[in-house]
């Protein structure tokens, strides 16, 4: 799978999917949220991010992407979110329009 990891993401989740064998790449810094969606549309990727101002729908129109997930676990807890990813792409191989919010010990799809 092709992943884009906004700058608020621990680093440690880029070196978790690349080990994994994914396609990942970080976002340029300090660009702007629209200029991230339209890179991950661009690039066909799905997008980690912390930043909850891609829920806006309206903003951010699910056909259009490849999939967000929403980390919603503590910034520093970079165990969690590994075995919160490793869940979920149990679960998922199409994140197409999906926005899921990765919480601790659960996911909700949005």
């Amino acid at each position: 799978m092709k992943f884009l990891l906004d700058e608020n993401v621990h680093r440690d989740i880029f070196y978790f999917l690349k080990d994994l064998g994914h396609d990942v790449i970080l976002c340029p810094k300090s660009i702007e949220n629209g200029e991230v969606f339209n890179l991950a549309i661009k690039e066909k990727r799905i997008l980690i991010t912390r930043d909850a101002d891609f829920l806006e729908t309206y903003v951010y129109p699910r056909g259009n992407h490849f999939g967000i997930l929403l980390m919603r676990i503590a910034p520093w807890d970079s165990t969690a979110q590994k075995k919160a990813i490793s869940s979920i792409l149990k679960k998922f191989s199409n994140f197409k329009g999906k926005i899921i919010r990765l919480l601790d010990e659960k996911f909700e799809i949005i």
